[in-house]
Order: C-alpha cells, then sequence, then structure tokens
C-alpha cells in the first residue's frame, strides 16, 4: 500500500466523545515509468478502520484492498486487530500508547506463502507541543507463523521484524497540513543469521476541506542504505524510479 493512515491527522480530526470511531479511505497511486513497461504500476484502493474505546483502552480492526490496473490484478491487505492501551501522559506535551495485535492473513501474498498469523507488539510515544506541530515515534516488533519457513522456490520466509517509526506533522495553514513519515526495519529470515535493513520515506500534503473529510497527495519510496548489487555510491535517495509511488487520496473519519 503507497499510504498509511497517519496518527497525527487521525487524532486532530478525531475529536468526538463517542465510543466509535473510524475512517474509510479511497487511493489512486502510480510510479513514473511508462503504462507500457513491465515495471509500471497504478492502482486504486480503499482501506478501513472501526475502532471501539473505553477507559480501558481501544479494540481496533483495520483491513482494505487494492486494484492493480496495469496487469489487471487485485489483492486484500492483511487484515489487522490491535488492542491499545488508554493514553499515558509523561509531563508536559509528552504522551504514550501501548499495543498489541496480530495480522491475520486475508493477503494474496500470505495466504499463497502460508502464513497462518503474525502477531505484533508495538509502542506509540507523542510529542505535542502545540496546535500547530505533532510528533511521534513507535518501535515495533512483529512475528511471522508460517506453515513452512522455506518457500516452493527456496526463498526464506522473514521470520520476525523490527522496525522504527518517525512522524512529523505541521499544520502551515488552517486545515492544512505537510507531513513527514519515515520507518527503518530489519527483516530476519528464518534459519539465517543476517537482517536486511530497509528504509522507507514519505511526505504528503493534506486539506481538511470539511470538519471530517481530509484529500491528500504524497510520494512514497523505500530502499536500502547500502544496495550491495548496486554498491555505495547508488544507496538510498529520496527519488528512485525503481520503487518511488505518487498517489492521491481522500479519507473520511467517522
Amino acid at each position: 500500500m503507497a499510504w498509511a493512515d497517519n496518527e497525527n491527522v487521525a487524532a486532530a480530526i478525531d475529536t468526538k466523545s463517542s465510543h466509535w470511531s473510524g475512517y474509510i479511505s479511497a487511493s489512486a497511486a502510480s510510479n513514473t515509468f511508462e503504462q507500457s513497461a513491465p515495471s509500471s504500476y497504478q492502482a486504486l484502493s480503499a482501506s478501513g478502520r472501526i475502532a471501539y474505546r473505553d477507559t480501558w483502552g481501544s479494540i481496533r480492526l483495520s483491513s482494505g484492498g487494492e486494484v492493480e490496473t496495469h496487469h489487471n490484478q487485485s489483492y486484500f491487505y492483511d487484515t489487522f486487530l490491535e488492542y491499545r492501551t488508554p493514553s499515558k501522559g509523561l509531563g508536559d506535551n509528552w504522551s504514550y500508547v501501548g499495543s498489541a495485535g496480530v495480522y491475520l492473513p486475508t493477503g494474496h501474498t500470505s495466504q499463497e506463502n502460508k502464513l497462518r498469523v503474525a502477531p505484533r507488539l508495538a509502542g506509540y510515544l507523542f510529542y505535542r507541543p502545540n496546535q500547530d506541530w505533532n510528533f511521534y515515534l513507535s518501535p515495533r516488533l512483529k512475528y511471522n507463523a508460517y506453515e513452512h519457513e522455506i518457500g516452493r522456490h527456496g526463498e526464506h520466509f522473514i521470520e520476525h521484524s523490527i522496525s522504527l517509526l518517525a512522524d512529523a506533522t505541521w499544520q502551515f495553514i488552517d486545515n492544512w497540513y505537510l507531513d513527514v513519515n519515515a520507518s527503518y526495519t530489519m527483516n530476519k529470515p528464518f534459519n539465517t543469521s543476517r537482517y536486511d535493513n530497509r528504509f522507507t520515506i514519505s511526505e504528503e500534503i493534506g486539506w481538511s476541506f470539511a470538519p471530517t473529510w481530509v484529500a491528500a497527495i504524497g510520494h512514497n519510496n523505500s530502499g536500502y542504505f547500502f544496495d550491495p548489487d548496486r554498491g555505495p555510491s547508488h544507496s538510498f535517495t529520496l527519488y528512485d524510479e525503481r520503487s518511488s509511488v505518487f498517489y492521491l487520496s481522500i479519507t473520511k473519519y467517522l
């Protein structure tokens, strides 16, 4: 998926006192290859989340899917069921939330590779100094419980992932925001001692054109700081034709 739900934007939009919350979203994404090129990617996607919260915390269920128009293929994403603790203050402007969840193998790739379940532990450390700036850090640990440790063609499946996500959101004009989101992930395949390190960054400009509606345009790119196939002089760059994706999205918060 080219983009992800933004924790800071969701918190700013969701000001209701209701126990129920969530969102539904639609997006269109494309890379910069010509449509006739084998590496061309264009997709339409939809996603959503429903959540129930109380004094004990919240339960969230997220899912979605996409249709890749260039290759005429469609996919479901893995459904994510999550429990979050209540927010706890850490002095002025700081707070944290704990998270325990599980990815269910509803996605095409997970079903094809015989993934049974994938539990994930995470935390969110928020820093909100004023109404215009919001930041958070989120360390995460995910384990993949596959039926088999090696694929049919000899590929090693990922056993566990350790990642750190950082996000900054700036409301530079009323109802307009700029968001920068970056994550660093270390994936360890089964029966190996190596870690595959991957970096992802996205930039997004959004407009809240109505109280519970947000339209956004953004760019997403992922890669390696050091690419063993290309060498250190061709490591991660902000824009890379092979992996950069641009998207438009519209989101309705419930």
